[in-house]
């Protein structure tokens, strides 16, 4: 996942601080816009949401709605702040087809959907349904003629723009909701603090169908366990397949039989085997972004699993009572070496894997003893073992 700054202007002339999350490889299938209360300590919330989306090839606009992302310190939250980041994507990017929000905010995405043509899909987490089920988190003590203020915590809090506060009339809200016209998806913990469960449900009843609940049990308010925010993350990005009519990928294509691509932006590469899509990535220790297995990785999967079917086959020729075979492989030299020494000639340590098979079955010494010996004879252990030459030529694209 690649993340770009970005400043966003108002129509009232404010500037807001955003970012632009984007897939690993390849241009992404569409928009969506994630605008969110969390405080800076509870970032990693965000950014596990993001990572799932990014992973399904959406690009991802983040808005912090609390406050935090105006330039200078705290502003107003209004609803222009929604608004200039989707005119921001319609105009620079693609207009967005999905918007999560989060809390106060996504109780002012909903009332402003009808502003919201181009979005197809919606999804709530933890969201009032309007004004009575904010006032946990409102200060009474505040009066002031534009705005009221939001207390999550002492040192989380920020001002709502009071036009806004009036969208989120009871009246208005449940008028509002059921002419969404858009799929609706709920989620909520019942044991939120903040803003009651009771408020999923009256928003489930409100809204027509398609729409779906789904119970963030055991979360509170921010999912601050990072067990939620990565299980919020990856149920939304299930649920929107469903309903998003998102572009076709720019799928990897090859007259051979593997293809991979690494585009600008770090090491993240995706790969093409036949029908099957898969990403291959460095750890972020060495600048990677964490989303695959690195390529000796992939060498000793290859390795591994080519050792684990050949004794599957031969274990069921046999009919011996082979349960399962399991491969622990370890390659003793480090990506990172290997490419430093890439332009040297001669020299160098010899590679070596280490390969621990447990044959899990009731068998027989003389039958284990078998087994071990057919192992050294799966395919790919004889290619690795073998004379290999490796031809590469540039392959030139047509203008």
């Amino acid at each position: 996942m690649r993340t770009t700054d970005l400043t966003l202007s108002t129509f009232s002339g404010n500037q807001l601080l955003a970012q632009i999350d984007w897939p690993a490889g390849g241009q992404p299938l569409g928009f969506a816009v994630f605008t969110y209360c969390f405080s800076g300590r509870q970032q990693s919330a965000v950014e596990n949401i993001s990572l799932a989306l990014t992973q399904n090839r959406l690009a991802l606009l983040r808005l912090d709605f609390s406050g935090y992302q105006s330039k200078g310190g705290h502003g107003i939250a209004q609803a222009e702040d929604l608004l200039a980041a989707v005119e921001y994507l319609a105009k620079e990017k693609k207009a967005p087809v999905l918007m999560i929000g989060h809390s106060v905010a996504g109780a002012a995405m909903l009332a402003l959907s009808s502003q919201l043509p181009s979005v197809k899909a919606m999804v709530t987490i933890g969201a009032p349904a309007h004004e009575k089920y904010l006032q946990p988190v409102l200060d009474e003590d505040v009066h002031d003629d534009e705005y009221a203020e939001v207390v999550y915590s002492e040192t989380h809090h920020f001002n709502l723009d009071l036009e806004l506060l009036d969208a989120f009339d009871e009246k208005r809200m449940q008028k509002q909701i059921p002419e969404l016209n858009k799929a609706l998806l709920i989620m909520h913990s019942p044991q939120d603090r903040h803003i009651s469960v009771d408020s999923a449900a009256e928003l489930y009843t409100l809204a027509r169908h398609p729409k779906s609940f789904i119970t963030l049990d055991g979360a509170d308010h921010f999912l601050s366990k990072a067990e939620d925010s990565l299980y919020a993350g990856n149920m939304i990005a299930a649920w929107m397949q469903r309903y998003l009519q998102l572009e076709q990928a720019d799928e990897l294509r090859t007259h051979m039989e593997v293809v991979t691509r690494t585009a600008m932006g770090g090491f993240t590469t995706e790969i093409r085997a036949g029908k099957h899509s898969l990403l291959a990535d460095e750890p972020l220790s060495y600048g990677g972004a964490d989303l695959g297995p690195n390529p000796y990785d992939l060498l000793n999967a290859a390795l591994g699993a080519c050792t684990s079917m050949t004794l599957r086959m031969y274990a069921d020729r046999k009919k011996w009572p082979l349960e399962e075979a399991v491969v622990h492989l370890k390659h003793d030299k480090t990506y990172e070496e290997d490419c430093a020494a890439c332009d040297e000639k001669g020299g160098g340590k010899l590679d070596r894997i280490d390969r621990e098979i447990e044959l899990v079955g009731k068998l027989t010494d003389e039958q284990r003893r078998r087994l071990m010996e057919i192992a050294d004879k799966c395919p790919v252990h004889k290619t690795l073992l073998g004379n290999i030459r490796i031809y590469s030529q540039e392959l030139k694209k047509e203008e």
